[in-house]
């Protein structure tokens, strides 16, 4: 996987802004959804339901947190 960094532009936006899981490091990326978890692509991390569970490690929303201009992230649009 590539290692990314998010910017300025992408993390003001809530239709482009990333989350991370604090407990697996998943990377929610509101253009990729979670098809598996019913969620669309193009839903903003805000509107996805409360029950939302990750779907690596099972963690609960109020698990994630929203990535940092300047932080690294893994590149979740690339197949592992």
């Amino acid at each position: 996987m590539k290692t990314l960094i998010a910017t300025e532009e992408t993390q003001a936006d809530p239709a482009t802004e990333l989350w991370i899981c604090e407990v697996c490091e998943f990377v929610y990326d509101p253009k990729l959804g979670d098809p598996d978890g019913d969620i669309s692509p193009g839903t903003a991390f805000q509107d996805i339901p409360d029950d939302w569970v990750c779907p690596v490690c099972g963690a609960r929303k109020k698990e994630f947190r929203k990535i940092k201009p300047g932080e690294e992230y893994q590149d979740v649009s690339e197949d592992s």
